[in-house]
This record gives structure tokens, sequence and C-alpha cells, in this order.
């Protein structure tokens, strides 16, 4: 039965000298374009410009517009900052400097003393009305030409330097987005910063937005996605070579193409390896791998990375291991080789070790006994894998014992000693939540805790699948950042070999890939 607990990884292999090959002969899909997102963001603490003093420019309070950014993906690539002035005017825009601050301080002038090519001249005398927006994109006329007139007229111009000694007139136009383009996070409080120099002429900031557009988006990571565009691939591997330790091929069928289009195929490993397919160089792009059990110093994870197609080796763990934990273990977005060492005798100690950097020192974490199953995921949204286990709690009952990256535990009793862990996000909250799959008369009934309620049900999440023939293999098949329900069938007829897959957006469906012996890759991450 595909059904029962694993002791070890299905039809799994170990690395022959198959680099040179597996570099000529097969290459899976890596790849993924991804558009920017452009957001708007409204200003706040909109208001009067408190005058300036008598003597010009001797600038007064500043009027600081608030925008309050979220959800941008790294440094701004493209900025544009907009505003209306109001009272219905501002007076006399030779007055008035508007500089825009980043959360971290870096800032640029948009416009300044308007006009003003002296240190006490007063500029232009043009009234401010707007809307104004100011970009790297505006063409035409200059904003200090555009002052001969009054008001100023509505328009998109560029950002001038501030107004003074040297300054021609007009002055050439200044850059916006470069001021901008090493700050750590365009996320956080945002300031346009708008001040008086001269008294006797008053208005008012009656608008302002600012429009930011970040780093491309990176989907977010999917279990078993070679292409990096947020959804779970199709992926079985074959023993190929034949025998208990013949080589592997990995097919791959990348999701959204066609069946007859996408024979994808890379040659990796040995039919004794542990498949460990994880993104361990965090490029978002599921990397092939496989550990190789043997003794201490030479069991290793033999990892082919996807961001530059390089082998990378990890001498790591010993035979008897579990290296099916893999995991990002200190936040960094890239899996960390890993193993679950279980206790030996009974009531002996079970212990977790990671490695966080290629070749550096292990980390072990004491958790769980002897007979102990693991549960691995990162169950608090922090980004970092926990430490969890599954435990025989008597009575016919299980529970869950969970040691967080920052040392609290709690413990959940849920389900039954011999159910299969299937760990995932099912409900898209960014935490892993606690689920099991039970065969129930001959159906598989999938049990899951969703940690955005923490409401544990007698009912099944989902009856998907047939526990005698039926592997499971939850992912992300959708793309929509849940965990779906989803289970490989194999059967003799070599075009009946599907994937169904129960989309926590796109409903039902089914893939056909694979052939009777073959492993789906997915099915690693159960325990």
């Amino acid at each position: 039965m595909n059904f029962t607990r694993r002791t070890g990884n299905g039809g799994r292999t170990v690395l022959y000298s198959v680099l040179v090959l597996a570099l000529t002969c097969g290459v899976l899909l890596y790849g993924g374009n991804y558009s920017a997102a452009q957001t708007t963001f409204p200003g706040t603490n909109l208001g009067a410009i408190p005058d300036g003093g008598a003597t010009c420019p001797t600038p007064g309070a500043p009027r600081d517009v608030a925008f309050n950014v979220t959800g941008i993906s790294g440094a701004p690539t493209n900025i544009s900052v907009s505003m209306t002035f109001g009272g219905p005017v501002h007076t006399f825009a030779g007055d008035i400097i508007a500089v825009l601050i980043a959360p971290n301080g870096a800032s640029h002038t948009l416009f300044g003393r308007t006009g003003a090519t002296t240190a006490t001249a007063f500029g232009s005398g043009s009234d401010l009305a707007g809307p104004y927006t100011f970009n790297d994109a505006a063409a035409g006329t200059n904003w200090w030409t555009a002052a001969a007139a009054t008001p100023i007229p509505t328009g998109t111009y560029r950002t001038t330097p501030t107004g003074g000694a040297g300054v021609t007139n007009p002055p050439a136009p200044t850059v916006l987005n470069t001021p901008f383009a090493a700050i750590p996070t365009s996320n956080g409080t945002w300031t346009l910063r708008v001040t008086d120099g001269c008294s006797a002429d008053t208005g008012a900031v009656s608008a302002a937005s600012l429009t930011l557009t970040g780093a491309p988006a990176v989907p977010a990571s999917a279990p078993v996605d070679y292409n990096g565009d947020g959804k779970t691939d199709y992926s079985v591997v074959r023993n190929t070579g034949g025998g208990p330790t013949g080589q592997v091929t990995w097919f791959a069928c990348t999701n959204g193409q066609t069946e007859p289009g996408c024979w994808n195929f890379f040659v990796w490993g040995l039919a004794s390896d542990f498949f460990v397919p994880e993104d361990y160089d965090g490029d978002n792009k599921t990397d092939i791998a496989v550990w190789r059990p043997g003794a201490a110093t030479v069991a290793a994870f033999y990892i082919f990375q996807s961001q530059t197609s390089t082998l990378r080796v990890e001498l790591f763990g010993q035979t008897g291991d579990d290296p099916s934990v893999v995991g990002d273990y200190n936040g960094d977005n890239k899996a960390d080789v890993a193993v679950f060492r279980n206790g030996v005798n009974p009531g002996d100690q079970s212990t977790w070790f990671y490695r966080t950097t290629q070749s550096g020192p292990v980390t072990f974490v004491p958790w769980g006994t002897t007979g102990d199953f693991p549960a691995p995921g990162d169950y608090d949204g922090d980004g970092k894998n926990d430490f969890v286990i599954q435990r025989n709690d008597g009575g016919g009952q299980a529970r869950f014992w969970r040691r967080y990256a920052t040392g609290t535990t709690d413990t959940v009793n849920f389900g039954t000693p011999t159910d299969l862990i299937v760990p995932g996000d099912y409900d898209g909250d960014g935490k892993t939540d606690i689920a099991v799959v039970r065969g129930i008369g001959g159906s598989i009934n999938w049990f899951v805790v969703p940690s955005s309620t923490g409401v544990i049900s007698a009912a099944p999440f989902a009856v998907f699948g047939t526990s005698a023939t039926d592997y499971v293999v939850q992912g992300d098949y959708d793309g929509d950042g849940k965990t779906d329900v989803a289970i490989w069938r194999p059967n003799g007829d070599p075009t009946q070999n599907f994937f169904y897959t129960l989309g926590s957006t796109a409903g039902l469906g089914r893939f056909e890939w694979g052939a009777t012996g073959d492993y789906p890759v997915a099915n690693f991450n159960s325990h």
C-alpha cells in the first residue's frame, strides 16, 4: 500500500558520477517572468503650510504629509509623487520647497525656491494649484519654465533642484528614482515635506499621493516548483538504470504546460537515495536534490542549484537519519540541509541537526524521543522552520509537540498514531498547519487544523484519494498561496497515470503524468 507510513523514500537513489550526463542530457524548465507591482498610497496629515519668516528665505515649520507604504518588494524601481495645493491656491511658488523623504531618511527635492537664482532672491510669484505629478518619465515643459504662467499649469514634470546661488534659469531637471534605488526596503512611512520660506503668502496641501513600483514580484514559494511561478509542478522520478541502486531520472512537466509538450527530464541520483527537492539557493525555484545515506562523514546531500546550474555536495548525516526535514531554519529564504535522528532505544532522545551555511557549523536541537515522527514546517509564520513531532499519546490518540524557533513550546492533541503527516499551509496565512491523512473505508481522509482558527474538527477537511493505491502529493497547484489536497494514482495502462488535485481556488483538476513504478516527488513531504 502506498498509503502506509514510510520509513524511507519510496524508490530512492545515490548519485553516480553522472554530473556531466545530467548537465548535457536532460534539463528541467527553469524560468519565470514576473511583473513588478505598482501601488498608489494616499497622503495623510494634509493641511495648511505654516508661513515662513519675515526675512526671506527663512523657513517656517514644515507640513509633513505621510504615506504609509506596505507590500512593496525591495527598493522602489519607479516613483511618482502627486500633490495639490489649496486655499484655493498657495500664493508665490518661489516660497515653497517640497522634498520627498524615504523611511530610511534618504531624500530628494521635488522642487524648491522656483525661479530663484541667487541666495536672497524671491523667485517665482506664480500661484501653486495642481495637481502636479513628479516622475522621471515626464517629458516636455521644465517646471521653472511652466512657472511663467499663474497658476503653474496642472501637469507632469521632472524634479528640479532648489533655486539659489549659482542655479541657472531654467535649471536642468534631476532624477527622482536614483536617490532611492539602494534603500533596504520601500515599506514604511514616506514623507512629503513642504516648507514655506517667506511670510505673507499662504496655502495648504489639500491632496497628495505616492505611487511606487517595487522589484519584480516573486511569487510565494510552492513545493516542487521548478520554474518559480508559485505553482507545484507535476514531477516523478524513475529508476531507469534497474536494480536497487539503478540510475534515476527525474521527469517533470511544469504546471501550465500541456502533456505532449513537456517531456523535461534530468538524470540525477540512484534508487537508494532519498529525494529532497527544495530551494537551497534562494532563487524561489525548487532545486533537484538527493540525500545519500552512509557512515558519518560519508552521507551527503547532492544538490543541483538552479540559480547557477552547479553541483553542491554537503557531507551531512548518517545512515538511519531522516532527511525529509530539510527547510529554512534561519529565515534567509533558503532551504538548509537537515536530518532528524530518532532515538535508538525506547525513551532515548531524538535530535534535529541542520546547517545554515554551506560547509558551516552544525546546529542540533534535541526534540522528540524514540518512535516519534517529524512534522517539519513553519508553524508560527516567522519564516523559520520549527521542530515538531507527532507522538503516540495512548488510547488511540496522537499528540503534536511543537518547539518553535523562538524556544517556546506547545502541544496539540490531534489524530491517531498511525496517521500520515502531510504538513502545508492549507488556509494561506503563512503558517504551516497541523495536517494528517487517514485511510477510512478505502478512501483517504484529510484532517487539518487551520492555524488561522485553531479549530480541531472531527470531520475530515476533505475525502480525496484511494488508500490502497494513491500517493499523497499535497502542494500549491493553483498558485493561490494555499496548500491543495492532491494525490498521484499509478495505473498499469501507461496513459492512465494521473495527478488529481483539489485546488483551493481552481477546484478539481487532473493531469496525466508518469508510469507505474515511478515515485511522485511531492510525496517526500509526507512523514
